[in-house]
Order: C-alpha cells, then sequence, then structure tokens
C-alpha cells in the first residue's frame, strides 16, 4: 500500500481480517495538513461509514443552504437534508488511519522506487527494501506508482485558504472569472476553508490573491489558519487502472470529477474495489488487474459524461444560469449534480426535458418579463453565509 489518504486507509480496512500480510507507507506522519475542500456528499458519507463504522465525530459542517452564483447571477436553494458535508483533512485523515490494524505501517517513509522481481514487486523506501505480490497505488497525482505503470497524469492547481470563523449552515460556489472550475466557501463549525480550483489553471501565478479578493467579495475575514496549493488530476477521456499488479485508485488513477471536483468519494469507492478483488484472486496471476480496469471502465463512461456537461455549462454559464433563474427543474438538477444524487447522463436528460417548456417563454430566459422588465435573481443581498 503506497499511500494513507482515503483511498489507502479504504483499501487497508478493507483488508483487514483477510489474513494477508499487508505494509502500508506514507511520506508523512500523521497528523499531517491535506490541502482539499473536504466536502463529503451523502453517498460518500454511506461509503464511508460503510468502511469505517461511524464517522460522525470528524463531520464539521454541513450544507443546508447552497448559493450558486456567476457574475451578479445568485441561485438559493435550501433543503432539509444537507447538500453536502464537510471535513477538516487533517483531523479526518487522521481518524481514519487510527482505525487501522493488522496493518504494518511505515510512516514517514518515502517509496523511491518499485521494481518488478518476477512474480514480486520490490518496495525501495529511503530506510529500506520490502517485497509485496500486489501493490495499491494510492499516493496521489505526485505519487510514484503512477510513474512506474507508465502513466503521465495532466494536472490542474487548486489553492485554499482556512480562515478563523464562526460559521453557519451555508455554502457558496461562484463561477465567475473561471473558465472550468469555481470559488468556494464550505463552513467547518469555527472556520472557514475558502479557495479556488480550475481545470485549465496549469500554472500557478498570484494564487493566493485571487483566493483573497475572493474572500473580500463575500467579506470572510479572521485569521489565516493555513494557505497553500495542490495539483489536482484533470481526466483526459480515461482512468488509470495500473500496470500488471499494481493498482491505481484515487488520485493516482485519475479519479476526480470532472465537473465538481469531487474526490473522496471516489479513493474510497477505488481503494474499496481494489483490495476486494485482491482478495478474491491473490493466487491468480492477473485476473484482479483484468477484473479492476474492467471496473474503472464501468466508471468511465460516467466521467465522459461529466466532461461533456462541464464543457457545455461553462461555454453557455450566463445563458445556463438565466435558466436556473426561471426553471426549478433545472436548478434542482444543478443542485443533484452538486450533491451527487444523480447520473450525469440523466442530468443531460432532465435539463433537455425541462429546457422543452423554455421556447415558450423565450423572453423569460433571455432575462425579461412578458412586459419587457428586467428579471434580476435575488442578489447578493440573499446571501447568509
Amino acid at each position: 500500500m503506497i499511500g494513507l489518504g482515503v483511498a489507502g486507509c479504504c483499501a487497508a480496512k478493507v483488508l483487514e481480517g483477510s489474513g494477508l500480510k499487508v505494509i502500508a507507507f506514507d511520506s508523512f506522519k500523521f497528523p499531517r495538513k491535506k490541502l482539499c475542500g473536504g466536502g463529503l456528499t451523502l453517498k460518500c458519507y454511506s461509503l464511508l461509514t460503510e468502511v469505517f463504522g461511524d464517522i460522525t465525530s470528524v463531520i464539521k459542517g454541513e450544507a443546508h443552504k447552497l448559493y450558486l452564483v456567476n457574475g451578479k447571477s445568485v441561485i438559493k436553494t435550501v433543503s432539509k437534508d444537507p447538500f453536502v458535508l464537510f471535513v477538516d483533512r487533517e483531523s479526518f485523515d487522521k481518524f481514519l488511519y487510527e482505525t487501522l490494524s493488522n496493518v504494518v505501517i511505515h510512516n514517514g517513509e518515502k517509496v523511491v522506487a518499485i521494481v518488478r522481481e518476477k512474480e514480486v514487486y520490490r518496495i525501495e523506501t529511503e530506510k529500506g527494501f520490502y517485497r509485496a505480490r500486489f501493490v495499491i497505488g494510492a499516493d496521489g497525482v505526485n505519487g510514484i506508482t503512477s510513474k512506474v505503470c507508465g502513466v503521465n497524469l495532466k494536472k490542474a492547481l487548486t489553492y485554499e485558504m482556512d480562515i478563523e470563523s464562526k460559521t453557519k449552515d451555508s455554502a457558496l460556489i461562484d463561477f465567475s472569472d473561471f473558465k472550468s472550475g469555481y470559488y468556494w466557501i464550505f463552513p467547518k463549525s469555527d472556520f472557514y476553508t475558502t479557495g479556488f480550483g480550475d481545470f485549465s489553471l496549469l500554472k500557478g501565478r498570484g494564487l493566493e490573491d485571487i483566493n483573497l479578493r475572493f474572500n473580500k467579495k463575500y467579506g470572510i475575514r479572521g485569521k489565516i489558519i493555513s494557505k497553500g496549493g495542490a495539483f489536482i488530476p484533470v481526466f483526459d477521456g480515461r482512468l488509470y487502472s495500473g500496470k500488471e499488479k499494481i493498482l491505481l485508485t484515487g488520485d493516482a488513477a485519475s479519479m476526480v470529477d470532472p465537473f465538481t471536483g469531487e474526490g473522496i468519494y471516489f479513493a474510497a469507492l477505488s481503494g474499496k474495489r481494489a483490495s476486494q478483488l485482491i482478495m478474491k484472486y491473490f493466487d491468480e496471476r492477473i485476473t484482479a488487474a483484468v477484473e479492476y480496469k474492467k471496473f474503472l471502465d464501468s466508471l468511465n463512461t460516467e466521467f465522459k459524461w461529466a466532461l461533456f456537461l462541464r464543457r457545455f455549462f461553462f461555454k453557455f454559464k450566463t445563458s445556463m444560469f438565466k435558466v436556473m433563474e426561471v426553471s426549478d427543474e433545472v436548478r434542482s438538477v444543478a443542485t443533484d449534480i452538486i450533491s451527487s444524487n444523480i447520473r450525469y447522463s440523466e442530468a443531460f436528460k432532465k435539463f433537455l426535458k425541462a429546457s422543452i417548456k423554455l421556447p415558450m417563454r423565450f423572453v423569460y430566459v433571455t432575462g425579461f418579463d412578458k412586459k419587457r422588465k428586467r428579471k434580476e435573481s435575488e442578489g447578493f443581498s440573499s446571501l447568509d453565509i
């Protein structure tokens, strides 16, 4: 096991009690800061609870109000059930890590080489070497396992800050000024995580200033607890399962939603599935790898739909917001996408079905009522964050 983030911890947890000897490496010692928005959809929460048991102690916030913003347009939605749950990745990852047992863990030990030796792999670290029949790559977009598999992951930049502040049960996503991404405000009890990411942002310059500018826009002030940037994988049309008996999971497999940027769910899902297949086919030469590739291929279609809808949305972003202002159905589709409550293919069908009604009310879509008076969104006065 290379890496003990969400994917690695899920993989290790599933292997507990299997009778297999599990050894895991992580370059850092826990607790360690992890740059991540920390959003958990309810689907993700359910999966993590299935693997680790009760995780409510590390939930830092919930979003019952969700604001979508583009320019001066503000779409507000409210729900009894949370749209998204939020965690602080430092305490969250530490919690997952501390649930592990029957795992030989090497913290603060960086893997520097992985070499195939007949039916096993020689794993070389800064402190020694080890041998394993299978390797689960859970070491992220910059890790060694994807490189060993000959995968050159495309990357984009994200940046975030944790701001000390009292918070409310509101989350905000602002698409203004971004080509393929957004700025976010996520509540976490005694601090906000604010940040931005853009799948077209390949180089970083003035990232802190951009974050501060958006913070100022929404009146987010307070002591900066932490700040920094990180890379995320950019889906290029395929998910990478690995090579031979090296199974790639999470970011190492490019498993970040190409529209919303959600990564925690796919990290947990892939880590769980990789371990299940290794247990099932441990004594067979390549069956686990073949079945794991089939599993990722089954997800690949949905990722392609996500990529298509992201491009569609950003190409017609202004029009999409005007449609959401007048169509409850389209607004519902948008929040379902963010909450991961709908498949992208189904979301597109629902969008088309709702849009059929719009030509009869075309003046509404363009932002005017029947008297040709400008229709306005609730605007920034409606914000409660």
